[in-house]
């Protein structure tokens, strides 16, 4: 009964790819005509992404695979009948005997999976690499202090940092290297306007922040950014010190169900025993 069930998921999906497969043949035959309102509404769609997930797109091979996987409902579909198929002859060839709920429950799985998963896995790839980001911001910030104090420019120690920590934390060396742009066009000013809105990080903010103020008052800028870059590495321990407090906390509830619960059983279960060999005589 699972076998049929299953063999006719998977010819579902065959069904449902030949399907695919005439539908792009036919959409090449008219691409040509329509090149220009695709080109548009792709550039269209890449201006309205936040700058951060772009510049992560260039630096991450695996958020570029997820996102050209999430494109391609031909691709999802190949997946889920891959892996009914795969149940499929493991069934049917005696490895594992699968029950009819049993197979539901893994059809379910794998659409489930492929819808959820992959944005799931890019949006913590994608923290992490913003996480990264404010990690490494403060070095960014004395290397920018030092070239400041060498003589250089704010415009060339944007210039400089990209080109040289690009090894280090490559997203920071693009925001960097776009600054520089914009500062050429637009100048310093509306460049970190930019950077500040584009780039949702409260020590980045804090960064063109303290800028903006320098750049405006006229004040030195050496020993704003050295202090800037001190209350930054002081922010972040102060956090890595709450989540350290808040451990004691998540701990009490495994403490209490893995080994109060055991010492009250090895306490107070020979007593109780005791108590019910005495009732039952």
């Amino acid at each position: 009964m699972y076998t049929m069930i299953m063999c006719g998921f998977v010819i579902f999906g065959v069904i449902l790819l030949i399907h695919r497969l005439r539908s792009d043949i036919q959409r090449n035959i008219i691409k040509e005509k329509l090149s220009g309102a695709k080109a548009k509404s792709k550039t269209n769609q890449e201006n309205s992404e936040p700058v951060l997930i772009k510049i992560q797109k260039r630096t991450s091979k695996a958020i570029t695979a997820i996102d050209f996987f999430e494109e391609q409902s031909f691709l999802k579909i190949a997946l889920v009948v891959l892996i009914n198929t795969i149940a499929v002859l493991i069934h049917y060839f005696g490895i594992f005997n699968f029950s009819f709920k049993t197979g539901v429950i893994l059809c379910t799985f794998s659409i489930f999976m492929v819808i959820l998963v992959p944005a799931q896995i890019k949006k913590k790839i994608s923290s992490q690499k913003t996480k990264k980001i404010n990690i490494d911001l403060p070095y960014a910030i004395d290397i920018m202090a030092i070239c400041v104090r060498s003589g250089m420019t704010i415009e060339s120690s944007f210039n400089y940092i990209a080109k040289n920590i690009n090894n280090i934390n490559p997203d920071i060396a693009i925001l960097f290297e776009r600054t520089a742009l914009k500062t050429e066009v637009n100048g310093i000013s509306q460049a970190l306007d930019q950077l500040y809105e584009e780039v949702p990080s409260t020590e980045i903010r804090m960064f063109c922040s303290t800028l903006q103020q320098s750049v405006s008052f006229g004040s030195s800028i050496y020993p704003v950014l050295v202090e800037l870059s001190k209350e930054i590495r002081e922010m972040q321990l102060i956090a890595v010190e709450e989540k350290v407090a808040s451990l004691s906390a998540k701990m009490s509830a495994p403490m209490i169900l893995f080994i109060m619960f055991p010492i009250l059983a090895i306490v107070a279960g020979p007593g109780f025993i005791r108590m019910l060999s005495i009732w039952s005589n």
